[in-house]
């Protein structure tokens, strides 16, 4: 541990600077890392929030049972996968948006 109390004030100055430049990069790694999280959870229909849930055992209200309502768009490539178009987008919508596609083209 270092003392403080002895260093010269220039010094203290240049360990100021350091510590803030260090806490910057790693607010900077922190911030890149929760994007990519976020982009990785929205692929898959879920937020940040549904993550923490999961994380502690719950389960997302967006994955309860609940009945559904009518089917407005179908996923192309699997017929199988429809949306209603309300609540989150589910991902293979957020992926077919992402690539050009649009609402139009998937609608039943």
């Amino acid at each position: 541990m270092i003392d403080l109390e002895t260093l010269p004030l220039p010094e203290l100055r240049t360990l100021k600077a350091q510590v803030e430049a260090e806490i910057r990069r790693r607010g900077s790694a922190t911030q890149r890392l929760v994007k990519k999280v976020q982009k990785l959870a929205a692929g898959q229909g879920l937020s940040l929030e549904d993550l923490a849930r999961l994380a502690n055992g719950d389960v997302p209200v967006a994955k309860t049972a609940r009945t559904g309502g009518t089917i407005k768009y179908r996923n192309p490539v699997n017929p199988s996968q429809g949306w209603t178009g309300h609540g989150r987008k589910p991902g293979w919508v957020v992926e077919y948006l992402a690539n050009g596609g649009t609402l139009d083209k998937l609608a039943v």
